[in-house]
């Protein structure tokens, strides 16, 4: 996968917001045994997250209200992530005052996270005729 600056996923256009929403099937939960207990994705909580934090970052506040405790949840969530399964790959490093945009063309071999959308969205379509079949 070549990384490269996005003009999708903005931060507060509507259709930023909408892209977000839909960055995560369903829920995200997967139900699982007999019982069909929910379970999530890490990916998906890591996703949600970042969702959290992005609308975090463009909500108006006043000055005396601090950020939300689902904020500092997904903030100390996501540097426990990237420390436990952090990528070493090198980048390219820039000195802030570099006068050239930094090169953000690599490449890099990243799983297929399509197969992980297919089973939660799978498994969410089997829960919904559990639920059904229940009913």
């Amino acid at each position: 996968m070549a990384f490269s600056h996005s003009v999708r996923f903005e931060l507060d256009s509507p259709d930023g917001i909408a892209e977000w929403a839909a960055i995560i099937p369903g829920d995200g939960l997967v139900h699982l045994g007999e019982q069909k207990e929910p379970y999530t994705i890490s990916m998906m909580h890591q996703l949600r997250c970042l969702d959290i934090l992005r609308e975090e970052l463009v909500r108006e506040r006043d000055d005396s209200e601090g950020p939300s405790t689902l904020s500092r949840h997904c903030l100390n969530y996501m540097k426990q992530m990237v420390m436990c399964r952090g990528d070493i790959e090198l980048e390219p490093f820039q000195y802030p005052n570099h006068k050239d945009p930094i090169d953000m063309e690599g490449i890099y071999e990243c799983r297929d996270w399509s197969a992980v959308y297919t089973e939660v969205e799978k498994n969410q379509v089997e829960f919904g005729k559990w639920l059904e079949q229940r009913a």
